[in-house]
């Protein structure tokens, strides 16, 4: 399927009902997807789904192998395209793939706060956002409802901008993603991401994609780290009360 405009989601069932599902990528005008049900002739592991209104051209295998026949030359530029998108794409999920086992180690540690355990995710996401990037993560404080910032570096001058009262994971512009994380509608953290240069929609689409597993990874491990800062600190007090 060839997407002449809107968008696409292509994602994965995480449970047999498919109730939740894993986004694994986004894809706008211009791009394509089902490529290799078509070459290999097997079935799809994961499903698309129109996020907004589309239009889309459909090429089936026989039409497809046809057209190569008979136009050989211009049949064989296609293929080279094809080949050269899924070894992005393959770039992009063996990076992801990377930074998640790093940020998996981080979950196996004890952290004090969420904000320390915040700081730690951001640094080991820097190094595989690719140019030069301003990341600034804030922890939401329960107890003055304010996000606090936890973590800053700077890789290029810039004029700060200020979060929104209500922070939401979106494209502020083609260059800074804001992700929110949340756990029950209740604000946990968020963080800001600015790159020096402009971003295409395909570099876009695919940083979005990672923003969110990251985001979804935070949501849970936060909540974790407060109950955890709540029982050493309900147990700081029980020692305490049996000392006096």
């Amino acid at each position: 399927y060839i997407i002449v405009e809107g968008e696409v989601v292509i994602e994965k069932a995480l449970d047999a009902d498919g109730r939740e599902f894993k986004t694994l990528a986004i894809l706008a005008g211009g791009d394509f997807f089902g490529e290799m049900a078509v070459l290999e002739g097997g079935a799809r592991f994961a499903q698309a789904r129109a996020s907004r209104d589309s239009a889309l051209y459909e090429v089936g295998r026989q039409q497809f192998f046809s057209f190569i026949k008979e136009h050989p030359e211009t049949g064989m530029s296609i293929l080279s395209e094809i080949m050269r998108t899924v070894s992005r794409r393959l770039q992009h999920t063996s990076s992801e793939l990377t930074m998640l086992f790093d940020l998996s180690r981080l979950l196996l540690r004890q952290h004090k706060t969420p904000g320390e355990f915040l700081a730690e995710v951001m640094n080991e996401m820097r190094p595989y956002l690719e140019g030069s990037w301003n990341v600034k993560a804030y922890a939401y404080n329960v107890y003055n409802a304010e996000y606090e910032e936890v973590y800053s570096k700077e890789g290029f001058p810039a004029e700060p901008r200020p979060l929104p009262a209500r922070p939401e994971s979106v494209w502020l512009d083609d260059s800074s993603y804001l992700m929110a994380c949340e756990s029950g509608g209740r604000p946990l953290a968020c963080a800001q991401f600015s790159r020096s240069e402009k971003l295409s929609n395909v570099e876009k689409n695919n940083l979005a994609t990672i923003f969110n597993t990251i985001s979804s990874i935070l949501g849970s491990a936060l909540v974790n780290i407060e109950h955890q800062a709540e029982a050493a600190m309900l147990e700081k007090l029980r020692k305490s009360k049996n000392t006096i």
